[in-house]
């Protein structure tokens, strides 16, 4: 309410009445499953009932913070999931956000309980069948990683690339882990087949940054596709710059996110890049000393 008086005394007032905007409510979502087995059951997530005054909504599914899928569609699309960890009961929590058309946004968050599965453990079936069946999801004729690109399916190629890369670099309670061949084999292909990929959008350029992200954090033999990888942070860095440039785009959680996949994956680079530099100092030095003993 604004109060004016005029210089011979009148006065008056004028009341803007506004309504901020709400979240979007009255909603809820559910799995079409609440247990499955990694990289095995494909599993989709529904939404039902979410009302808002700012239409239309959207629908971003999130695997704790890694984009499964996004758009107006209130169902996810089908995708395969790793294993959770036995600390959790292999519950793994499925974040889903319903934002309206000017930003509001509410997060459901969903539960599923994902189990190891028997084939792609080392510790119950030999690590030369575990290589290849996970080599096979990424490599040779009709893989599913190609199966999905060709069809544009991004969203569900990455998610079985994280799936994978999982698998191949995790801990296990028999101390056997698959081969440094193969993991290599499988991380180097997947930064090859993601990298080739133009994105259309900041959503979809984080998606695959995702990707990258862990095979930066976990692969220690990977220098030959690091200019790839840093090529596709180029095309990342692109799009945000022309999303923060656009006067009628505001600075977005997604915007944010994007920035962070792109700095997570530099660090990784980088830290990669000292720790070998040091090794071939200290195998350096290691040489120069050896005649003296």
């Amino acid at each position: 309410m604004l109060f004016v008086t005029s210089l011979v005394g009148t006065e008056g007032f004028s009341v803007l009445d506004f309504e901020t905007a709400g979240q979007p409510h009255s909603g809820y979502c559910t799995p079409s499953v609440s247990e499955g087995v990694s990289l095995e059951t494909e599993l989709t997530f529904d939404c039902f009932n979410w009302q808002d005054k700012s239409m239309p909504l959207t629908y971003e599914f999130r695997l704790r913070d890694d984009p499964i899928s996004y758009g107006k569609s209130p169902k996810s699309v089908s995708t395969v999931l790793p294993a959770g960890s036995p600390e959790d009961d292999y519950q793994l929590p499925i974040n889903i956000i319903i934002k309206n058309a000017v930003g509001v946004a509410v997060v459901e968050t969903l539960f599923v309980k994902v189990k190891p599965s028997s084939k792609l453990d080392p510790c119950l079936s030999s690590i030369e069948e575990v290589d290849k069946k996970l080599t096979n999801y990424v490599i040779g004729e009709r893989n599913e990683l190609d199966g999905f690109i060709k069809k544009g399916e991004i969203s569900q190629a990455c998610q079985l690339a994280l799936s994978v890369l999982n698998e191949a670099y995790k801990k296990t309670d028999c101390g056997k882990t698959l081969n440094q061949d193969t993991k290599t084999l499988i991380s180097t292909t997947v930064v090859m087949k993601l990298t080739s990929i133009n994105p259309g959008s900041i959503l979809m350029s984080e998606t695959i940054m995702t990707v990258l992200n862990v095979v930066t954090a976990t692969c220690d033999s990977c220098e030959n596709i690091t200019n790839l990888i840093m090529e596709f942070t180029d095309k990342t860095n692109q799009l945000l710059v022309a999303a923060i440039d656009d006067v009628e785009e505001p600075f977005s959680a997604e915007l944010e996110e994007s920035a962070a996949s792109v700095t997570g994956c530099l660090t990784n680079i980088l830290q990669n890049s000292a720790s070998d530099g040091s090794q071939a100092n200290g195998s350096s030095a290691e040489n120069q000393t050896s005649p003296k003993v």
